[in-house]
């Protein structure tokens, strides 16, 4: 029978392990490297790391995600604009406040890893070495979760893209406004849509051929995607009908988009050879409309736009 001592010494084959009882083990220090799990200084209570994990863990679309980090950081330091850019997904948080003070971080599940996207952020005031750890700690909570939901995006990109312009396709538009609006609903964040077709496309095939047909779609889906901010959404409904998201998005920003676009065509040589234009309606969200109601009011205003338009071309 072996019994151990309180600095009691062990010989086996020549090796002597040296053995060591505290008293009050119920005792130990919980700050001990051995009982820390994320750092050994840790600024984070561990009650604190659970509830950002739970809450980073609800959702694997990352603009949720992203969301749910962005008032973790405001709860645990302060609130910042904040954006995300990555290979398969986008995010910005914008704040009514514009500030100049910037700071970046690449992120990297190790420091030998290769960096699965950055973050910026944006403040009144530069960012003190104490907020630096909250961040960096932070940082390596969101990690885990938001590799899964950049994986999940690049998965969705395959399913719900259109093979031709590149673009998401009808059922990712449909998947996409839905959660526009709830995530407005929730935020009081401005939405906007965009309905547009192409003027007398059925000619162009007719005239030219079903490949210049495709061809002046994969035109058109690249001058919509230069017309709009990288936080925006593009969408081909089918046929010649395309879609576009705004959010943060009102009259302004729809003028910006409709302006761009104009300019765009105007300067697209392709284009510019088989007469091309296009009709555009908008709608502007409010509280209780659904989707559908949204794109009705869109749908109408492309309507009358089509009216306008052949009415200018006689």
């Amino acid at each position: 029978m072996l019994i151990l001592r309180k600095g009691s010494q062990i010989s086996t084959k020549g090796v002597t392990i040296e053995t060591t009882i505290q008293a009050g083990i119920a005792n130990y220090p919980m700050n001990n490297s051995l009982f820390t799990v994320f750092s050994n200084d840790p600024t984070l209570t561990p009650e604190n790391k659970i509830l950002c994990l739970e809450q980073l863990q609800t959702s694997l679309d990352l603009k949720e995600m992203m969301t749910d980090f962005a008032a973790l950081v405001a709860k645990f330091i302060r609130p910042f604009n904040i954006r995300f850019q990555s290979a398969h997904g986008f995010f910005s948080l914008q704040n009514d406040a514009k500030f100049h003070c910037s700071d970046s971080f690449n992120l990297s599940m190790t420091s030998t890893s290769a960096r699965i996207g950055a973050i910026t952020y944006q403040s009144s005031n530069p960012i003190t070495s104490q907020e630096n750890k909250l961040l960096n700690e932070l940082h390596q909570l969101l990690l885990p979760s938001l590799r899964h939901a950049l994986k999940f995006s690049e998965l969705n990109a395959m399913v719900f893209k259109d093979h031709l312009t590149n673009i998401g396709n009808r059922a990712y538009y449909d998947e996409s406004l839905a959660r526009a609006i709830l995530q407005s609903s929730r935020s009081d964040q401005a939405l906007s849509l965009l309905i547009l077709d192409i003027n007398d496309f059925k000619m162009i095939n007719d005239t030219f051929g079903h490949l210049k047909g495709d061809q002046v779609l994969q035109h058109f889906a690249g001058i919509l995607i230069k017309s709009v901010r990288t936080s925006d959404m593009v969408f081909r409904l089918g046929g010649d009908e395309f879609a576009i998201i705004l959010q943060p998005g009102d009259q302004n920003s729809v003028n910006k988009v409709i302006a761009r676009m104009h300019h765009e065509i105007k300067n697209n040589s392709f284009l510019s050879k088989l007469n091309f234009s296009s009709s555009v309606g908008f709608g502007h969200w409010q509280i209780g409309l659904s989707a559908n109601e949204l794109f009705s009011i869109a749908d109408q205003s492309l309507y009358l736009n089509k009216v306008v338009n052949k009415k200018s071309n006689k």
